[in-house]
């Protein structure tokens, strides 16, 4: 393969030396922190240039770089404020378009704000290309400007046949239902195509862009919508294919021939092919061996949908479009090892941009000529970070106390034996969500550090079947945190962790587990930390029911038969015997800064072992570097405490 650095198209990433060999204790902390060099980058649909992220002084800047020849000096547009940039998609070979996010205050909640902008690509006519709702008061003429829409960023088709044209879903007017408009990218104005429904939050265009299927919540209830052939919105409930259980992903080629991600015979998720018009299922299924599918992957020239991607250890791509197929195929085999995904492509399908990653490649990103069947290096998205020196993330499981096997991840330093470590507990977010041997810069970190990281897969993690899915619900603090345990003891049986040498850490719901085996099993762990972590278990779920279907989710929050106050860290305070570190960040609108603050007051009003750390940006996911640092030396300094010899 051919890894020929490609510096005359990409000058603006030159410069990223290779780093000399180093011990895994003396790489830098700032190499695990650093934001991706390059990230969401995109080809123009004509191949002339690529956008990007990439950071400079520690946030994220929008990137547009000319390919082709080396004269022009590239676009570099800075975050203003605390908006930070999310994703970007070029509608045309002519401009950009983007969201922007902070946290704001909406009435009383702390809410994640977006907002939709679009730039050409010489860094002309940046606009904010959402304009306010407008409403009239008491039959005025006077015409009253509402606040922006919270949420911009729903593009539910990029009208091909429209260049300079979109379709967005949002709800403009406040009611809790979204609307969509056609807005022209190079100046806002807009057409309203559809008006809204009470309960419908979002809503799926075929491939010609007709609008066609619709869900939301209302209160409790989980609300489906077609488009029948009078172009009347009916109930999707009244089908005799309806199942609640299924949630739409898209559509098909065929026009009414919708996907969705379903229970299938073999306990997984599947996608199935349903002609909502018609109410026939169309034979053919996506589904995996072991592991739930219900990802869609999208054509990067047509954003429809082209085909799917699970998780067994690592994320598997599978197209059921034949081109696409066949394309992933020869790149496969190109790069093994690696999960390569095929993120963005020239309109002729000539150019295509890559990238490339393992548990120890944190990424790089590479161009594919199909025309010449050469593939050229681009840029590696953490450069000076030495791959050689990361460790491998090693598949393992074990048995629950009440026998259920739970599927787990260890990483342990790299060339030591696995025999009586320091060791790191680190439960995943969600919960509903899933460890995987993907590269993670706060467990590659942490070994480097010298420590074993083990990521247990608890009940509640999704990818395993719905079974072991639903088994979490309303177990937190209870079954859910038992796996947890179990795993931790699992390894001192096994001689891998010292079990004087042990600290619990996790991020958001695994926050909350860190704090609750602080709480449950103080003689297991010699400390615990949480980053973001829901601390105060009734705090949370008051503040949830004032989102669109909070009052839904929220039901399966908690432990079955008892009160939330029961397990919540903040309740059990005085249950707490290990030092407990809490990082908090200010501008977190997940988990609002409160949470981290009044554990610590509370923690100090009882006289406990605490260390608290707030960052004043980063939000939930701490995205920047300054945010990513203070966790790293947080972490540092307070395991090297309660874990030394």
């Amino acid at each position: 393969m051919n890894r020929t650095i490609v510096t005359a198209a990409l000058g603006v990433l030159t410069g990223f030396a290779a780093q000399a060999q180093q011990t895994p204790a003396a790489i830098p902390l700032d190499k695990f922190a650093q934001l991706p060099a390059m990230r969401d980058a995109e080809l123009s649909p004509d191949g002339t240039r690529l956008a990007y992220f990439r950071p400079v002084n520690g946030r994220s800047h929008l990137v547009i770089q000319t390919l082709i020849g080396s004269e022009s000096k590239p676009i570099l547009v800075p975050p203003v404020d605390d908006l930070d940039f999310d994703w970007l998609h070029w509608a045309n070979n002519d401009r950009v378009v983007f969201t922007v996010f902070a946290m704001r205050t909406r009435q009383i909640t702390e809410t994640t704000e977006t907002r939709l902008w679009a730039i050409n690509r010489d860094g002309s006519n940046a606009l904010h290309i959402v304009k306010p709702a407008t409403v009239r008061r008491g039959g005025s003429h006077v015409l009253d400007e509402l606040p922006h829409a919270q949420l911009q960023g729903n593009v539910i088709h990029w009208l091909p046949h429209e260049p300079n044209h979109i379709l967005l879903a949002l709800d403009a007017d406040d009611t809790r239902g979204d609307e969509i408009r056609r807005i022209d990218i190079r100046s806002g104005e807009y057409d309203i195509v559809q008006n809204d429904i009470t309960g419908i939050q979002h809503w799926f265009a075929d491939r010609s862009g007709d609008i066609r299927l619709a869900v939301g919540y209302r209160n409790k209830r989980f609300n489906m919508m077609i488009r029948d052939d009078e172009d009347k919105w009916i109930s999707a409930d009244k089908r005799p294919w309806w199942d609640e259980d299924l949630t739409p992903l898209g559509f098909a080629e065929s026009p009414g021939v919708a996907l969705f991600a379903g229970p299938g015979k073999n306990g997984f998720d599947v996608i199935r092919k349903i002609d909502i018009r018609t109410g026939e299922e169309l034979p053919e299924i996506f589904e995996a061996d072991g592991a739930d599918v219900s990802r869609i992957v999208d054509d990067p020239v047509t954003q429809l949908p082209a085909g799917y991607r699970y998780t067994i250890h690592q994320d598997v791509i599978e197209y059921f479009d034949d081109g696409m197929a066949a394309l992933q195929r020869a790149i496969d085999a190109a790069l093994p090892g690696s999960v390569n995904e095929i993120v963005s492509m020239t309109e002729d399908r000539q150019m295509v941009l890559v990238h490339s990653s393992s548990d120890v490649d944190p990424g790089s990103y590479m161009f594919l000529d199909r025309e010449h069947g050469r593939m050229s290096f681009v840029a590696d998205r953490m450069p000076g970070l030495p791959k050689e020196l990361l460790s491998p993330v090693r598949p393992v499981s074990y048995e629950a106390r009440d026998g259920l096997t739970i599927p787990a991840y260890l990483t342990s330093p790299k060339d030591t034996p696995r025999k009586n470590l320091p060791t790191v507990i680190l439960p995943h977010g969600g919960p509903a969500s899933r460890d995987d041997r993907s590269f993670w810069f706060l467990s590659q970190f942490l070994v480097s550090r010298g420590y074993a990281v083990f990521q247990p897969n608890f009940r509640g993690s999704s990818g395993y079947g719905r079974a072991f899915r639903d088994a979490g619900k309303r177990e937190w603090g209870g079954k859910m945190q038992e796996d947890v345990t179990d795993g931790a003891r699992w390894l001192v049986e096994e001689g891998i962790a010292d079990p004087d040498r042990m600290c619990i850490v996790g991020w958001s719901y695994g926050g909350y587990a860190a704090a609750m085996g602080a709480v449950q099993t103080p003689d297991l762990y010699q400390c615990a930390a949480s980053i973001n972590g829901v601390l105060n278990l009734p705090r949370l779920i008051a503040d949830d029911r004032r989102y669109v279907g909070g009052s839904a989710w929220i039901e399966d929050i908690g432990l079955e038969g008892e009160r939330a106050a029961a397990v919540s860290p903040y309740h059990r305070a005085e249950d707490i015997t290990v030092p407990l570190l809490i990082i908090q960040a200010q501008d977190d609108s997940r988990v609002h800064e409160d949470q981290g603050r009044g554990m610590a007051d509370r923690l100090r009003g009882l006289g406990k072992l605490y260390e608290y750390v707030e960052v004043e940006l980063g939000g939930h996911s701490m995205t920047n570097e300054a945010a990513r640092r203070t966790i790293l030396s947080s972490l540092e300094s307070f395991l090297a405490e309660h874990l030394r010899d």
